[in-house]
């Protein structure tokens, strides 16, 4: 796999190292995947980074995540 061109899933990606993650990946030309418990830190990321797709998640809650992977199947 390559570092570009790919789909990328950060949980946590809002802040620290899961941001730092998605900047990377983004800057590599990836269509990156962002999840998180704080919709407004998301709404922060992907108004400063275009290509970032936000989702707000709780990763404990088995709903949440069934939810997320079907939108990001699809």
């Amino acid at each position: 796999m390559t570092p570009t061109g790919n789909t990328i899933l950060i949980t946590g990606g809002a802040s620290g190292i899961g941001l730092a993650l998605a900047q990377a990946f983004l800057t590599l030309g990836n269509k990156v995947i962002i999840a998180g418990r704080r919709k407004a830190l998301l709404d922060e990321v992907t108004a400063a980074h275009p290509g970032a797709v936000s989702y707000v998640l709780d990763i404990e809650n088995k709903t949440d995540i069934s939810e997320l992977v079907r939108r990001v199947t699809q």
